[in-house]
């Protein structure tokens, strides 16, 4: 555990803001994708501590959210965080194939539309190690925090 602390303290000193939601979002996809797997091969218990990875995922992207400086991004990031956690929720009880795809789908085109921010705030070919989207009201004012 101690290891992951310590790439995860790195992490956040070397790699733009920008990459690492884009990197949260990777994470929560992949969990949501290896629950629908444990949840076609009846892995009940798994299915539910991947599932709890990912909205724990979507929580802290939640958290994250910075409402004085997001503009009008930031309320609609936290409504479709919000829809994301409660779909996660109801997956928990139903073993619901196509809701989990629904999300897997949203996750996916939330996460391009981050990453094209991130390549965006490229310069001369080189991110700065600790970029953070423009603060012009058209992004959502996203901190993430060590």
């Amino acid at each position: 555990m101690n290891n992951a602390y310590q790439a995860y303290a790195a992490a956040t000193q070397t790699v733009a803001k920008t990459r690492q939601i884009v990197m949260l979002y990777d994470g929560a996809i992949r969990c949501v994708q290896q629950a629908m797997e444990a949840m076609r091969d009846k892995h009940i218990e798994e299915r539910f501590k991947l599932l709890t990875k990912a909205t724990d995922i979507i929580s802290a992207l939640q958290g994250c959210l910075d409402f004085e400086q997001g503009g009008q991004v930031a309320p609609i990031l936290f409504q479709f965080y919000r829809s994301v956690e409660s779909r996660l929720f109801t997956v928990q009880h139903t073993n619901s194939m196509d809701i989990c795809e629904q999300v897997v789908q949203d996750l996916k085109q939330m996460r391009d539309v981050w990453d094209e921010i991130d390549r965006s705030l490229t310069v001369d070919g080189e991110k700065p190690a600790t970029s953070t989207p423009p603060s012009d009201g058209g992004d959502a004012g996203v901190a993430i925090s060590a």
